[in-house]
């Protein structure tokens, strides 16, 4: 869950970035740069403190209080993630949700990648919720074909047993094809709410299960090489990409 997250963390901050410098007067860009390091590489964290402590000067007239919430929320979703947090199916859908709802208000090219991560959040919650409907196995499979069939006898026993031949024997079929007809219809439903092959929202690959293969394997929360940045008490670390920079635990 942790890498999804940290790519999402990723498109919102270059959505985030195109928007601030298209927003942001150059001349205090240039002076937050100084201190701060060039905005091309502030991670979303950066981006986001920046809109919260500067939203009265140059956002609330263009943006509403449902956005600065998103901004509030996503800041506090990506110092659990920095502190490697485990978090939950939905909180990671959450996540998705927030970060496309703040894109699609800032106009950004970069919904379609951040809801293509939330739809694949989506489907594994909707199986975490609702559970793995292979699960009964053959059982699970037959129980519409027992049930129609079951039926379809009832019925036709009755059909017979008091009807006249040759209708009865007519009557009798049609009724047959019919509640076959609906146990298969019923089969079809059921296989519609499971998975065939997709594309994984993350890395891309062809799957056939719910879970990547090529993604999950990987350490949840792991630290990458090149070292972690510690923030300075009292200052705040405007540099460094999120899948390259984890805030220390304290």
């Amino acid at each position: 869950m942790a890498d999804r997250v940290a790519k999402g963390l990723n498109v919102l901050a270059d959505g985030l970035r195109h928007y601030v410098v298209a927003r942001v007067p150059a001349q205090l860009l240039n002076t937050q740069s100084a201190t701060h390091g060039n905005v091309q590489n502030w991670d979303a964290l950066a981006l986001l403190i920046f809109m919260w402590d500067h939203w009265n000067d140059l956002f609330r007239h263009d943006l509403t209080f449902v956005e600065r919430s998103l901004v509030s929320e996503l800041r506090e979703y990506r110092n659990r993630w920095a502190h490697q947090q485990k978090f939950s199916e939905g909180e990671v859908y959450r996540i998705m949700d927030n970060i496309e709802r703040l894109l699609i208000a800032l106009d950004s090219g970069h919904v379609a990648a951040i809801r293509r991560l939330r739809l694949e959040s989506l489907k594994l919650l909707f199986n975490e919720e609702l559970g793995n409907r292979d699960a009964g196995g053959f059982f699970y499979k037959a129980w519409p074909w027992v049930m129609c069939g079951a039926s379809a006898i009832a019925m036709d026993s009755a059909i017979l047993a008091f009807g006249r031949f040759p209708w009865s024997w007519i009557m009798a079929f049609l009724v047959f094809l019919a509640m076959m007809r609906v146990a298969w219809w019923q089969t079809i439903r059921e296989t519609l709410h499971r998975r065939g092959p997709h594309e994984c929202g993350i890395c891309g690959c062809i799957i056939y299960t719910e879970r990547c293969p090529y993604c999950q394997p990987a350490a949840v929360g792991a630290v990458p090489a090149g070292g972690v940045e510690k923030r300075a008490s009292g200052g705040r670390s405007y540099a460094g990409t999120e899948s390259e920079r984890v805030t220390a635990r304290t």
